[in-house]
């Protein structure tokens, strides 16, 4: 959960939104079916499988970048899996990232997307308002937002413009 936070974070630090969180491999799974294709970022070992058996699983749909200790890389393998030893400088991840996202551009068309600062704007707005209103944490608004989101199939900027319309009504 601390290793998430901190990845997330760091994404997030470069305009980088992640398309979601997950625990298990049959979330990432599910996930990456929905979208058609992603760069998945993940450690050795989800709650139900292993990065080698996730990328296995998503070696027509997926990349992963496994993030973990170098003796746990000896470990993961796969043709769709790239590694990335702890600790890891900030440089090298995304280094790293960029070259997966110039890899895969053509054929898997990544999500990992830019959002325009209006959107931010939105968004950031969307959970101050929760977290005053809700009492919700920084982290626990972000997932309701992303939750709601994959859950109606509404954007991420949508579902955060209604519900800024819900409260200001």
């Amino acid at each position: 959960m601390e290793a998430q936070n901190r990845i997330e974070k760091l994404l997030a630090s470069e305009g980088h939104i992640p398309v979601g969180r997950y625990f298990t491999g049959a979330e990432v799974i599910r996930s990456v079916r929905k979208l058609g294709s992603a760069i998945v970022v993940c450690g050795f070992k989800l709650r139900d499988m292993t990065a080698t058996e996730l990328a296995e699983n998503l070696k027509s749909s997926a990349v992963l970048l496994a993030v973990t200790s170098p003796i746990n890389l000896d470990f993961c393998e796969g043709e769709n899996l790239f590694k990335l030893a702890t600790p890891v400088s900030r440089s090298d991840f995304f280094a790293s990232l960029d070259i997966l996202l110039q890899l895969e551009e053509k054929s898997l068309r990544p999500r990992i997307v830019r959002r325009r600062e209006d959107e931010q704007q939105l968004i950031l707005t969307a959970k101050k308002l929760m977290m005053e209103i809700n009492r919700m944490s920084e982290n626990e608004a972000h997932r309701f937002l992303q939750k709601k989101s994959m859950d109606s199939g509404l954007k991420m900027v949508e579902t955060a413009q209604l519900i800024i319309d819900s409260y200001a009504h």
